[in-house]
């Protein structure tokens, strides 16, 4: 057993964050939605301290580093210790990019800040699941209200201990900076992924004059990096060994990622708002086009089954259940895009994939459809009958990544073939994305890249 640590040290560190998606950082939903955020006085969102000391936490672990218990804490039956870390809640930036703390008395003040204004006004996503049949499951439609992409949150990381845990300070450090971690919920459904845009940190040593007097004249604001040194946030990223796969994708016609809403057309494509920082002041920027990581997840997890079964001579005439081969029952999707049980248990998914922002979405065109009657051949007189949309066409290649955590424990090259061929089909003009695939939208090409891990990673090596 290590030597229990003298508790003579202080590592400091004040974080600021910027979140690269939406994000979801939800309590219990209420009468309208399934999901709401956490909420600060203000009525904010805020970033709970016990969901960040969690993710490093599990982060910590995934990564293989000793010493968890020592750091995080347990406890086992009537044995255990408390966590050495201590992890303040996260303050949301205003315009001036400055952490909000405490209460503001006049909600003109909120109001009247641009960045906080669209922080308090939630994006709501409609989603639907779709089984093998191309339908949607019976219970498979859900929403979720999540926080605008863009926002900034300020918080202290502390580590109580000695000399000897330098090294796990500057590992903790290193996972916050590193690509492979997502802050909230639905992280695999492409929220919550972030960047450290400033870390500033010191270490007190209490056993001296200086140190003790340092460490108790530090200022309890997160806006006061006084006696703080600023870390080089690019030397603090860890060597990265995941396995990740790039698409060039460009669109090939028609194509919209549905749920939005648009009061000329019943049909439009989802657009979000998102938080944009020049010269140390924030703006929001307004509907723009967006490709969700839901909706590639869903077309790719789809096509992986279906390589998967034909790779291992499963086929609509062997007598086999469609249900024992699609969806979670298929090794290779539940493998690599999670899967949950009745009983609660389960095991979350292993592909990563953010949402993204296109910059050129290509232009709009508005197109009627006319509902036929299968029957007499002619428009049907039905209400809804008539309907219109409002797709992207054309637009410029934009890049999409495609991260696998955990990969050296899938085993099986079965279904590491099928997940590259699913990839392969989507930038190779033969799987759609989004919505009206049925009509001739969402196909792109392009072509698929795979950094030197995902290279070993498809070989049958392990990283």
């Amino acid at each position: 057993m290590s030597q229990k640590p003298q508790n003579n040290c202080r590592y400091i560190a004040r974080v600021t964050i910027q979140f690269e998606t939406a994000f979801i950082v939800g309590s219990e939903g209420d009468l309208f939605f399934d999901d709401v955020f956490v909420s600060d006085a203000n009525g904010l969102p805020a970033l709970p301290g016990s969901s960040l000391a969690g993710i490093l936490r599990h982060a910590w672990a995934d990564a293989g580093y000793e010493g968890e218990f020592s750091i995080f804490g347990y406890q086992s039956g009537d044995k255990g210790c408390g966590s050495r870390l201590s992890v303040s809640w996260g303050c949301i930036h205003d315009s001036q990019d400055r952490p909000v703390e405490g209460i503001i008395p006049d909600a003109a003040v909120i109001a009247n800040d641009k960045v906080l204004s669209e922080a308090k006004i939630t994006t709501a996503r409609d989603h639907v699941s779709i089984g093998h049949k191309g339908t949607a499951k019976d219970s498979g439609k859900f929403d979720e209200r999540s926080v605008s992409a863009g926002h900034r949150f300020s918080f202290e990381l502390m580590l109580e201990g000695d000399t000897g845990d330098a090294d796990n300070w500057n590992k903790l450090q290193s996972l916050l900076c590193s690509d492979s971690i997502r802050i909230g919920g639905k992280t695999r459904r492409g929220y919550g992924q972030f960047k450290v845009v400033k870390l500033r940190c010191a270490c007190f040593d209490l056993t001296t004059e200086e140190g003790f007097s340092s460490f108790c004249a530090l200022p309890v604001s997160l806006k006061d990096e006084a006696r703080l040194a600023e870390t080089v946030i690019a030397e603090m990223a860890p060597d990265s060994n995941q396995v990740t796969a790039t698409l060039k994708l460009e669109p090939e016609g028609f194509w919209m990622i549905g749920g939005g809403f648009d009061g000329e057309v019943d049909m439009a494509p989802l657009k979000a708002n998102r938080i944009v920082w020049k010269d140390g002041k924030g703006g929001v920027e307004s509907n723009r086009a967006i490709l969700t990581g839901s909706a590639v997840k869903g077309a790719i997890a789809h096509r992986t089954a279906f390589h998967y079964n034909r790779l291992t001579g499963v086929f609509a005439d062997s007598g086999i259940d469609p249900q024992a081969c699609t969806g979670t029952a298929n090794k290779a999707v539940s493998v690599l895009f999670g899967f949950e049980k009745k009983d609660k248990t389960g095991q979350r998914g292993r592909v990563l994939i953010s949402d993204l922002f296109i910059e050129n979405p290509g232009v709009q065109k508005v197109l009627n459809h006319v509902s036929i009657d299968r029957f007499t051949g002619g428009a049907r007189t039905l209400e809804g009958a008539l309907f219109d949309e409002k797709p992207y066409y054309g637009g410029q290649a934009f890049l999409l990544n495609v991260s696998i955590t955990e990969a050296d424990r899938i085993q099986e090259n079965t279904v590491r073939q099928a997940f590259a061929a699913a990839l392969e089909d989507l930038a190779g003009g033969r799987l759609a994305i989004g919505a009206g695939a049925g009509r001739g939208n969402g196909y792109f090409k392009g072509e698929t890249t795979w950094n030197n891990a995902g290279k070993a990673w498809l070989a049958g090596g392990n990283q």
